[in-house]
């Protein structure tokens, strides 16, 4: 069987919520007979190097998997040593950073934020700032009916001006993601009045915001610890299983290699090319009010700077000019924190086949489309502490200021 073949094996995720004596290792599959060994053992990947395998994989493994590894003589580090006390840890973190409602209403930023806080937030932040902000409650619902939303942001100058599109938390786990859109807003509205460089952005630019792509996932994460880790939407597949991956869900290069077909996946893509609302949503969004001249679509965790293309190896005609812009976003990313992020195509960190990046550039025809993966690099994962927003917002807002006066 082809190593491809057998990542779709590795890439199914954990049958039960249980995840009691599960650990996080990062082993370094250096074979075809490892990747085939281990890809039957039916693991959730939380983070990979390549799509074939070889390479690192974050894998959430037992007992039983480290002594199967070791007589595979696969070596891994330990990331994390008990997922259920990482999750009992992360739950701790969520309540203690929310326990100030009063703080909270004072900074939007210092704990993770519920669908409906979102949906409030952007509510007042653009009724405050409604001379160059606009909330459409509404571009579309998901498979549970609620409402994806959108923000707009320009300045009060009129003529041409050029469009940026960003998307944030296509995967429900990935909280940084919408919470790092929600800060990039703030600073665009804020800093309108007082800040020339802002000033002059949004004078000659309309950006079009959909900060939570996946309500129904999202919302799901927040009904216990046992489903913080969910991936993907909440459809109701065959055979008992839930949810459809929407970043494998858009129309290209549908369905190849780094999708799965089986309902079951952590990356499954669906019966068909934007089979499901969310992701039709955004996209007819994007086709109505472009085109746009960048985008980016948020995720975590890993640190990385991915541009086109995930399908293929082969480099798309403007790579030399997208390599210098997003080796720039990293650079601009360092200079806040010393934080390192990685610049590079996505295919080289693992394939992928119907993901919104290469749909932006592929097929809305956007010259420059990034997926930025936030922090970190594997020693909190998806559970990045409250304390870490502000910090990882502050850097990628300067990347993404840079990103937006360049395109």
């Amino acid at each position: 069987m082809k190593a491809i073949l057998l990542l779709a094996l590795l890439c199914l995720a954990v049958a039960s919520a249980n995840y009691a004596g599960f650990k996080v290792v990062r082993a370094y599959l250096e074979n075809e007979k490892q990747i085939a060994e281990v890809g039957t053992w039916e693991l959730d990947v939380w983070s990979r190097e390549s799509t074939l395998g070889i390479g690192w994989n974050d894998i959430v493994v037992n007992d039983n998997h480290m002594v199967e590894l070791l007589k595979l003589e696969v070596p891994f580090d330990i990331l994390i040593d008990d997922v259920e006390e990482h999750l009992a840890e992360g739950q701790r973190d969520l309540e203690q950073s929310r326990s100030d409602k009063d703080a909270m209403l004072a900074d939007f930023f210092i704990a993770y934020h519920t669908y409906d806080e979102y949906v409030a937030y952007y509510t007042n932040i653009t009724t405050a700032f409604s001379t160059i902000a606009k909330f459409t409650p509404s571009i579309g619902t998901s498979i549970q009916g609620r409402n994806i939303f959108a923000v707009t942001i320009t300045g009060t100058a009129t003529g041409t001006k050029k469009k940026i599109f960003v998307s944030g938390g296509q995967h429900a786990r990935e909280w940084i993601a919408p919470a790092t859109t929600a800060y990039l807003i703030t600073q665009l509205v804020t800093l309108y009045g007082s800040n020339a460089a802002v000033k002059t952005l949004l004078d000659t630019t309309i950006f079009q915001f959909a900060p939570l792509v996946n309500p129904d996932g999202y919302a799901y994460t927040w009904t216990g610890s046992a489903n913080r880790l969910w991936r993907k939407n909440r459809r109701a597949n065959t055979g008992g299983t839930y949810g459809v991956d929407l970043n494998r869900n858009w129309n290209d290069h549908w369905g190849g290699q780094g999708s799965s077909h089986t309902p079951s996946s952590d990356t499954y893509c669906g019966t068909a090319a934007f089979s499901e609302p969310e992701s039709t949503a955004v996209s007819k969004f994007v086709l109505a009010n472009g085109p746009f001249a960048g985008a980016i679509d948020y995720h975590s965790y890993s640190q990385l700077i991915l541009r086109p293309y995930g399908w293929t190896n082969a480099l798309p005609p403007n790579d030399a000019r997208a390599k210098t812009v997003g080796d720039t976003i990293r650079a601009r990313i360092l200079a806040v924190n010393n934080v390192a992020y990685t610049s590079q195509p996505s295919w080289q960190l693992y394939y992928t086949t119907g993901s919104a990046q290469d749909w932006y550039y592929g097929q809305a025809n956007v010259p420059l489309s990034y997926t930025i993966e936030l922090r970190d690099t594997g020693t909190y994962g998806f559970q990045l502490p409250a304390a870490q927003i502000k910090p990882t917002g502050a850097e990628n807002w300067a990347g993404f200021l840079y990103f937006a006066q360049s395109v």
